[in-house]
């Protein structure tokens, strides 16, 4: 199990840094190698092979922390899928960089002209889901911080709303919607949201429970995540 701190500082955006320094920096090397054959020496592939490596630790590293992390403290689902994606990314791209420098070794054939073509998309994709996964994070402690410091909204101390009560809800700055009978004050959720901002966006002001019901089918764990944000019922 990864400690959630080190000296005192915590594990998870000391992995992430590395994460976001070393895969980009191997992934780019890999890339340079293959399109630019000068650039094929021993030192630059042992150089490029060993950060990829320590990219690879450090991102299992991050994912296993982020899983720690989420369970003391608010880690976003889509931050942490990010970081999976990352992981498995940069996994696939040492696999497949010692295949190619395997094969640089022997005489030039089609295996290393194709093996070379996954690389370079591997390591645009593992760049993308690097960049993807710390913006997502850096985006969830902004809104973290930012909630913290703004005032909290006012909410009306009837613990029962009218439907024309919610629809005066429906912009997502402001966002309340109706789920099964009962009223759920979902702004923050909409940058929170697994599957991206427009599903939650489309319920705003309205009872969503016919959406919702075909879309989640009494799954638990969205009625548990809707469950934090309830303020009331339809009365």
């Amino acid at each position: 199990m990864i400690p959630e701190f080190i000296f005192g500082i915590p594990a998870h955006p000391l992995l992430v840094h590395a994460v976001v320094v070393l895969l980009p920096l191997g992934a780019i090397g890999m890339i340079a190698m293959i399109l630019i054959p000068p650039f094929r020496g021993k030192v630059q592939k042992y150089f490029v092979g060993g950060t990829l490596i320590v990219a690879t630790g450090s991102a299992f590293l991050a994912k296993e922390s982020g899983e720690t992390l989420r369970k003391v403290d608010s880690v976003s689902e889509y931050h942490q899928e990010w970081g999976s994606r990352t992981f498995y990314a940069s996994l696939a791209l040492v696999v497949l960089s010692a295949l190619w420098l395997w094969l640089d070794t022997k005489p030039k054939s089609i295996y290393s002209t194709i093996t070379g073509i996954l690389v370079v998309l591997v390591s645009l994709a593992a760049i993308s889901a690097t960049i993807l996964a710390g913006h997502s994070g850096a985006k969830s402690v902004w809104l973290e911080d930012t909630d913290m410091a703004a005032p909290m909204a006012v909410i009306p101390p009837e613990s029962t709303f009218s439907l024309s009560e919610v629809a005066l809800h429906a912009t997502p700055d402001d966002c309340w919607s109706v789920v099964n009978g009962n009223v759920y004050e979902l702004t923050q959720w909409i940058n929170e949201h697994p599957g991206g901002s427009g599903p939650v966006e489309s319920m705003c002001g309205v009872d969503a429970s016919t959406p919702f019901n075909n879309q989640h089918n009494v799954q638990g764990e969205p009625e548990a995540a809707l469950a934090d944000f309830q303020i009331g019922t339809v009365g």
